[in-house]
């Protein structure tokens, strides 16, 4: 049986009792055993532009069933050189399912991209073909080749320029500025060529001691790339206090939910730390905790998951490289989910009495959920009415014939039959919460 919000909101002093005692039990335990393309494959675009539909993929456990916190890399293949994936690395949502967006690089024809599960064996690809829509030209005019610290700005700004058919500049023009490897951010990440053709960024290496590439790209006309190396330590340890952890969502259900746990390394500088191993630690019991399936991200990043069994606050914290603590943490509570009202039922059925005396044992009628558990809901209303052997309402009930449920159970002490008969029920209704139904007890008898 269905309820409404209203009706939810008026039963909300339901606990956490009424699971009726049931024991929750943990999740199974799901692993990645199979990636496949759900939709972005076989598009056609301009070389160097962004594809209208995003690459989407799942990821399935051996059952076929969809794997939530699965952490996927879409990596540019053959013929896509100079193009772009945003993001990298994405997680599966709780479908299983994980997606990016394409830049097309700076060649013309087919330009595939795959993706793969980080840390498993397990790839698919898409295909995409690739146009040149311009006669325009795109060339590199200055800051290929430099060297600088990781995480520090280089000295030049790259420069590109734009060209027609004779060799002209051309103006107004926008240049978007892509970082491809090593994680650094350009500034501005988009600019117009101006009178002479010409375009230009600052280029901020990223935090790691090793090769930078970055990509201009002008849609339609094609891709220039411009590589840098990261030398020098650059203040690239990761920093106790600079370093942040984070669960999304906060509260989850026993059980079922999950949290997904976001750690970001940054060094002193507040620059992000990739390459470094996250250790993920929770209190309290029954959970299940999913640690990073690798090291940190060109972003930085790490993530792992959270489900538990056992409704409480949960403190997750982290430890990168084995010795760094994170000063701060994160909070994960757990609730139990609450049992919904389905239905009625008469908890203690009357039995047979005198006629002129008062029913023993009491009778009691329970609000219960679809599996019959009680639910503890207190203030609501239940009507008791006598039911003749013919089924027709009768007259000689006397006693208090309506009684609030306290904790779900509403006791009806001094219910008298002044009429000896055979085969009586009694039939029991909640008037304020007609969703609920009625229910009549089995038949009893009243003796002269």
């Amino acid at each position: 049986m269905r309820f409404s919000p209203a009706l939810a909101a008026s039963l909300s002093l339901i606990s956490g009792a009424a699971c009726g005692g049931g024991d929750l039990g943990l999740p199974e335990d799901q692993s990645p055993a199979e990636i496949t393309v759900v939709a972005g494959n076989g598009q056609a675009g301009s070389v160097g532009s962004e594809l209208s539909n995003p690459l989407v993929v799942r990821v399935d456990d051996a059952q076929g069933r969809p794997v939530p916190g699965v952490r996927v890399a879409f990596k540019l293949g053959a013929g896509a050189d100079g193009g772009d994936t945003a993001p990298d690395t994405a997680l599966t949502g709780v479908d299983g399912q994980a997606s990016s967006l394409w830049v097309l690089g700076g060649t013309e024809g087919q330009q595939t991209v795959n993706a793969e599960v980080v840390g498993e064996a397990l790839v698919t690809s898409f295909s995409a073909q690739a146009e040149r829509t311009s006669v325009f030209t795109l060339e590199l005019a200055s800051g290929d080749g430099q060297t600088g610290a990781p995480g520090r700005e280089l000295a030049d700004p790259l420069v590109v320029r734009l060209v027609d058919e004779s060799g002209d500049g051309v103006r107004g023009r926008a240049v978007t500025w892509v970082v491809a490897t090593g994680g650094g951010t350009a500034s501005p990440a988009s600019s117009d060529t101006d009178r002479d053709g010409f375009a230009s960024t600052n280029w901020t290496l990223g935090p790691l001691a090793a090769g930078n590439t970055l990509n201009a790209v002008v849609s339609g006309v094609g891709v220039v790339s411009f590589t840098a190396t990261a030398v020098g330590s650059g203040g690239t340890d990761p920093s106790a206090d600079r370093s942040t952890i984070a669960a999304s969502p906060a509260s989850i259900e026993a059980g079922t939910g999950q949290s997904t746990i976001t750690v970001t390394v940054r060094d002193g500088q507040g620059a992000v730390v990739a390459g470094a191993a996250v250790t993920l630690s929770v209190t309290g019991s029954g959970n299940v905790l999913t640690q990073p399936s690798g090291p940190t991200g060109s972003d930085g990043v790490a993530t792992g998951t959270l489900r538990s069994a056992v409704p409480e606050t949960k403190v997750v914290t982290a430890v990168v490289n084995g010795t760094v603590a994170l000063v701060q943490t994160a909070e994960v509570t757990v609730t139990i989910v609450p049992a919904q009202p389905d239905h009625l039922v008469f908890r203690v059925p009357p039995s047979d009495a005198g006629e002129d005396e008062v029913i023993s044992p009491a009778v009691e009628v329970a609000i219960v959920d679809e599996q019959g558990n009680v639910v503890t809901v207190s203030g609501v209303e239940i009507e008791i009415e006598l039911i003749r052997e013919d089924g027709h309402d009768s007259n000689e009930l006397k006693g208090d014939r309506t009684r609030s449920t306290e904790d779900g159970i509403a006791v009806f002490p001094d219910l008298v039959v002044d009429r000896d008969d055979q085969d009586y029920r009694l039939r029991a209704s909640a008037p304020g919460l007609p969703e609920l139904g009625v229910v009549e007890s089995s038949p009893f008898d009243v003796e002269n």
